[in-house]
Protein backbone atom coordinates (compact mmCIF):
# COMPACT_ATOMS: atom_id res chain seq x y z
CA UNK A 1 0.00 0.00 0.00
CA UNK A 2 1.41 3.38 -1.11
CA UNK A 3 1.28 6.67 0.99
CA UNK A 4 -1.62 8.07 -0.33
CA UNK A 5 -3.90 5.13 0.03
CA UNK A 6 -2.21 5.03 3.98
CA UNK A 7 -3.39 8.28 4.40
CA UNK A 8 -7.23 8.20 2.31
CA UNK A 9 -7.50 5.11 4.84
CA UNK A 10 -6.21 7.24 8.06
CA UNK A 11 -8.14 10.55 6.88
CA UNK A 12 -11.57 7.91 6.49
CA UNK A 13 -11.16 6.54 9.92
CA UNK A 14 -10.52 9.74 11.42
CA UNK A 15 -13.73 11.45 10.25
CA UNK A 16 -15.58 8.18 10.66
CA UNK A 17 -14.09 8.24 14.56
CA UNK A 18 -15.38 12.33 14.96
CA UNK A 19 -17.55 13.09 17.31
CA UNK A 20 -21.17 12.93 15.89
CA UNK A 21 -24.28 13.37 17.74
CA UNK A 22 -25.47 10.05 19.35
CA UNK A 23 -28.99 9.24 19.70
CA UNK A 24 -30.98 6.31 21.82
CA UNK A 25 -33.65 5.64 23.25
CA UNK A 26 -33.01 5.95 26.85
CA UNK A 27 -34.81 4.15 29.47
CA UNK A 28 -35.26 6.81 32.09
CA UNK A 29 -37.44 9.44 31.59
CA UNK A 30 -39.88 10.40 29.27
CA UNK A 31 -43.79 11.44 29.17
CA UNK A 32 -45.25 11.68 32.15
CA UNK A 33 -49.09 12.57 32.95
CA UNK A 34 -50.27 14.49 36.27
CA UNK A 35 -51.71 17.16 38.41
CA UNK A 36 -49.65 20.30 38.98
CA UNK A 37 -50.10 22.21 42.26
CA UNK A 38 -52.91 24.38 40.54
CA UNK A 39 -54.96 21.09 39.88
CA UNK A 40 -54.17 21.31 35.97
CA UNK A 41 -53.43 17.70 33.75
CA UNK A 42 -49.94 17.89 32.25
CA UNK A 43 -48.92 15.71 29.90
CA UNK A 44 -45.30 16.09 27.81
CA UNK A 45 -47.39 14.54 25.14
CA UNK A 46 -49.49 17.40 25.04
CA UNK A 47 -47.18 19.67 23.31
CA UNK A 48 -46.67 20.37 19.91
CA UNK A 49 -43.33 20.51 19.62
CA UNK A 50 -40.80 17.69 17.88
CA UNK A 51 -38.16 18.09 20.58
CA UNK A 52 -38.30 18.69 24.89
CA UNK A 53 -35.52 19.55 26.51
CA UNK A 54 -36.41 18.69 29.89
CA UNK A 55 -34.49 19.76 32.97
CA UNK A 56 -35.09 20.40 36.92
CA UNK A 57 -34.00 23.22 39.19
CA UNK A 58 -35.63 26.00 41.19
CA UNK A 59 -36.30 29.29 40.97
CA UNK A 60 -33.91 30.18 44.16
CA UNK A 61 -30.73 28.50 42.37
CA UNK A 62 -28.00 30.42 42.61
CA UNK A 63 -25.91 28.81 39.94
CA UNK A 64 -26.62 25.78 37.57
CA UNK A 65 -30.43 26.53 36.60
CA UNK A 66 -29.88 30.62 35.39
CA UNK A 67 -26.73 29.36 34.30
CA UNK A 68 -28.66 26.63 31.95
CA UNK A 69 -31.06 28.45 30.86
CA UNK A 70 -28.42 31.53 29.59
CA UNK A 71 -26.55 28.38 28.03
CA UNK A 72 -29.76 27.22 26.13
CA UNK A 73 -30.83 30.97 24.86
CA UNK A 74 -27.24 31.15 23.70
CA UNK A 75 -27.81 27.35 21.82
CA UNK A 76 -30.94 28.62 20.22
CA UNK A 77 -29.67 31.92 18.95
CA UNK A 78 -28.36 30.72 15.80
CA UNK A 79 -31.25 28.72 14.85
CA UNK A 80 -33.65 29.92 12.44
CA UNK A 81 -37.25 31.27 13.06
CA UNK A 82 -38.82 27.90 11.98
CA UNK A 83 -36.09 25.64 13.94
CA UNK A 84 -36.91 27.91 17.31
CA UNK A 85 -40.61 26.50 16.80
CA UNK A 86 -39.49 23.44 16.89
CA UNK A 87 -38.66 22.47 20.27
CA UNK A 88 -39.83 23.52 23.93
CA UNK A 89 -38.21 23.87 27.38
CA UNK A 90 -39.37 21.74 30.18
CA UNK A 91 -38.01 23.36 33.32
CA UNK A 92 -39.65 21.35 36.30
CA UNK A 93 -39.49 22.40 40.31
CA UNK A 94 -37.45 20.06 42.68
CA UNK A 95 -38.75 23.31 45.18
CA UNK A 96 -42.59 22.62 45.63
CA UNK A 97 -43.17 24.50 48.66
CA UNK A 98 -41.45 28.03 47.33
CA UNK A 99 -42.37 27.30 43.41
CA UNK A 100 -46.21 27.52 42.34
CA UNK A 101 -46.81 26.92 38.78
CA UNK A 102 -46.89 30.90 37.82
CA UNK A 103 -43.47 31.26 39.24
CA UNK A 104 -42.00 29.01 37.60
CA UNK A 105 -43.35 29.77 34.45
CA UNK A 106 -42.95 32.95 34.86
CA UNK A 107 -38.74 32.65 35.94
CA UNK A 108 -38.08 29.78 33.16
CA UNK A 109 -39.64 32.53 30.26
CA UNK A 110 -37.83 35.26 31.76
CA UNK A 111 -34.88 33.49 29.45
CA UNK A 112 -36.87 31.59 26.82
CA UNK A 113 -40.34 32.68 25.63
CA UNK A 114 -40.88 29.28 24.35
CA UNK A 115 -40.33 27.52 27.70
CA UNK A 116 -42.37 26.59 30.50
CA UNK A 117 -41.97 26.12 34.32
CA UNK A 118 -44.00 23.05 35.66
CA UNK A 119 -44.14 22.72 40.12
CA UNK A 120 -46.24 19.74 41.30
CA UNK A 121 -46.93 18.56 45.03
CA UNK A 122 -43.72 16.76 46.43
CA UNK A 123 -45.37 13.35 45.95
CA UNK A 124 -45.38 13.83 42.51
CA UNK A 125 -42.71 15.76 42.18
CA UNK A 126 -41.01 12.71 43.70
CA UNK A 127 -42.35 10.25 41.41
CA UNK A 128 -41.25 12.12 38.47
CA UNK A 129 -37.13 12.19 39.63
CA UNK A 130 -37.79 8.52 40.28
CA UNK A 131 -38.86 8.40 36.55
CA UNK A 132 -35.81 10.35 35.05
CA UNK A 133 -33.55 8.94 38.00
CA UNK A 134 -32.56 12.39 38.58
CA UNK A 135 -31.19 13.31 42.16
CA UNK A 136 -31.88 15.67 44.53
CA UNK A 137 -31.30 16.59 48.08
CA UNK A 138 -31.77 19.46 50.12
CA UNK A 139 -28.85 21.01 51.66
CA UNK A 140 -27.62 21.56 55.39
CA UNK A 141 -29.37 25.22 55.33
CA UNK A 142 -32.76 24.08 54.30
CA UNK A 143 -32.81 26.85 51.99
CA UNK A 144 -30.74 25.01 48.76
CA UNK A 145 -31.00 21.60 46.65
CA UNK A 146 -28.00 19.71 45.14
CA UNK A 147 -29.43 18.40 42.32
CA UNK A 148 -28.50 16.68 39.21
CA UNK A 149 -27.32 18.75 36.17
CA UNK A 150 -28.61 16.76 33.33
CA UNK A 151 -30.63 18.36 29.74
CA UNK A 152 -32.81 15.27 29.40
CA UNK A 153 -33.68 15.96 25.78
CA UNK A 154 -37.09 14.15 24.80
CA UNK A 155 -38.49 13.45 20.72
CA UNK A 156 -41.66 13.74 19.22
CA UNK A 157 -42.85 10.49 21.15
CA UNK A 158 -41.90 11.66 24.41
CA UNK A 159 -38.84 9.16 24.49
CA UNK A 160 -35.77 10.02 26.18
CA UNK A 161 -33.33 10.08 23.15
CA UNK A 162 -29.75 11.66 25.04
CA UNK A 163 -28.84 13.56 28.27
CA UNK A 164 -26.94 16.55 27.86
CA UNK A 165 -24.12 17.28 30.55
CA UNK A 166 -24.16 20.63 32.11
CA UNK A 167 -20.14 20.54 31.16
CA UNK A 168 -20.97 20.09 27.09
CA UNK A 169 -21.08 22.96 25.01
CA UNK A 170 -24.27 24.84 23.79
CA UNK A 171 -23.67 23.42 20.49
CA UNK A 172 -24.69 20.28 21.37
CA UNK A 173 -27.81 21.76 22.40
CA UNK A 174 -28.25 23.24 19.09
CA UNK A 175 -27.91 20.24 16.85
CA UNK A 176 -29.54 18.15 19.50
CA UNK A 177 -33.06 20.28 18.39
CA UNK A 178 -31.51 20.19 14.80
CA UNK A 179 -31.32 16.80 14.53
CA UNK A 180 -34.55 15.80 16.16
CA UNK A 181 -36.94 17.83 14.65
CA UNK A 182 -35.78 17.43 11.34
CA UNK A 183 -37.26 13.75 11.56
CA UNK A 184 -33.60 12.52 10.67
CA UNK A 185 -33.58 9.72 13.56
Amino acid sequence: MNRKNILILLVAFLIGCSSALEFTELPIGGNFEVLDKSGHSVSLKTYEEPVLLVFFGYTYCPDFCPNTLAKIKAAVEPLSEVEKTKFKVVFISIDPVRDSPETTTKYVQFYLPQSVGLSFSFDTTNKILKQYAAYVEKTEDGQSFDHSTYIYVLDKNRKTRKLIKSTDSKDVITKSIQALSGNSI
